[in-house]
């Protein structure tokens, strides 16, 4: 059977009412489709999911849409393989669907899985870890320099990597006519890093970047080894003023590999984050509050289907 979960309010169904109906009659009755706006209706869709021994999870929406969806099934399932899940990219960055290379119009893909499905047809499908962060669970966290970038990219209109750049050159410039830089974007922070065993040496941060994906989002691909090592996420914790983090931050949208003194490149099963005074976080584009401790751990690993049955 077939698992739909959609987010009504994810940008391409905001921008097209009908859109929501349309994936609800193309997939008729070949399985369940359960419109989710808030986190109990969620959580209900995946008992009857697990209830019903769904064979594939189809998900409509965006990063957080997947994060969301992920953080109530992997609890609900309880240990159990949650069933391959399909991706309909209707979100506004699409980042996890783009990194895992998974394309295809959303409605052609959705018309393609119940044939397929009853001939038995193989897919391929591509493995992905997930990031607990604290309850939750996704694939990329960001604390500091991430956040503040990710909040001036939604600022204003425009998307794609050409505004990321933008942005970068608009916060470059500013470092360099302002010799302390801008508040707003490098303001640093204090906190003990474990990563495993290990304790980093020093207490001040700019950013500190996780991910179990080598795309992190507005075009940047920071953690190239990420996903090399079953069972390991890459972070990266850096101390860089204005000027140097604008620098690195432009060479890696431009597809530039980064390497500084000032950066801890690690792979990792796990960290905790102690910050001296709340910050806010990220996780797969959505900010979460005033963040105190923040504990991460690799979590079970999900199947995808790349739209098109293997031949």
């Amino acid at each position: 059977m077939i698992g739909v979960v959609t987010n009504p309010r994810a940008r391409k169904n905001a921008e097209n009412p009908d859109r929501v109906e349309r994936l609800r009659e193309i997939l008729g009755r070949e399985g369940v489709f359960r419109a989710t706006q808030t986190p109990d209706q969620i959580w209900d869709a995946a008992r009857e999911f697990r209830r019903g021994e769904v064979d594939i999870l189809v998900i409509d929406g965006g990063d957080g849409t997947l994060h969301h969806t992920l953080s109530a099934f992997i609890p609900i399932y309880n240990g159990i393989d949650l069933p391959p899940i399909v991706l309909l990219p209707g979100g506004t960055m699409n980042t996890i669907a783009k990194s895992l290379g998974i394309k295809g119009l959303s409605e052609a893909v959705l018309r393609r899985i119940p044939s397929a499905v009853r001939e038995r047809a193989p897919f391929q499908v591509v493995r992905a870890n997930t990031l607990k962060v604290n309850d939750r669970y996704g694939f990329i966290f960001g604390v500091g320099f991430p956040v503040s970038l990710l909040m001036a990219y939604y600022r204003g209109k425009g998307r794609g990597r050409w505004k990321t750049i933008r942005v970068l050159l608009k916060i470059l410039f500013s470092a360099l006519e302002k010799s302390g830089g801008d508040d707003n974007f490098f303001h640093p922070l204090e906190a003990d890093i474990r990563l495993d065993r290990e304790k980093l040496p020093i207490r001040r941060y700019t950013a500190i970047l996780g991910s179990t994906v080598k795309e992190v989002g507005l075009g940047f691909k920071p953690t190239r080894r990420a996903g090399e090592k079953e069972g390991f996420f890459q972070i990266l914790c850096c101390d860089m003023g204005p000027k140097r983090m604008g620098l690195n931050a432009l060479k890696m949208a431009l597809g530039m590999e980064s390497k500084d003194a000032r950066l801890f490149d690690r792979m990792a099963t796990r960290s905790v984050i102690t910050l001296e005074r709340p910050a806010d976080m990220q996780i797969d584009g959505e900010i979460f509050r005033d963040q105190k401790e923040i504990r991460l751990h690799i979590g079970p690993p999900i199947r995808f289907i790349r739209t098109r049955p293997s031949s």
